[in-house]
């Protein structure tokens, strides 16, 4: 009998551990909009024109029909499958110009 207890608060304790490791979606939130209004003050026509930041498509909105689009990195090998925090996100592409062109 106590040997069964013994083995159900190993694994109790061992699975509370992993839970403990990955960041609330609340922390995982802030740290991909910062990066993402990191973005915005680094590219004055997007800070100019800006509509809607939108956390869920990781998309940034702006000027007329504008969108700067990002992604999660990927994991590295060694982490992929273990507990923890996501991956930070990065710009990916933009359907517009990040730039003012200014009739050149």
């Amino acid at each position: 009998m106590n040997s069964i207890c013994r083995m159900v608060c190993v694994v109790l304790l061992s699975g509370s551990t992993y839970t403990q490791a990955a960041l609330a979606p609340s922390a995982a939130n802030l740290k991909d909009l910062n990066t993402m209004v990191q973005f915005i003050s680094q590219h004055p026509l997007v800070a100019q024109r800006l509509k809607q930041i939108d956390l869920r498509s990781l998309t940034i909105f702006f000027d007329h029909d504008c969108e700067a689009y990002f992604e999660r990195q990927q994991s590295s090998f060694l982490t992929e499958n273990m507990p923890g925090p996501q991956p930070g996100i990065k710009f990916k592409s933009s359907n517009c110009s990040l730039v003012e062109n200014n009739g050149e």
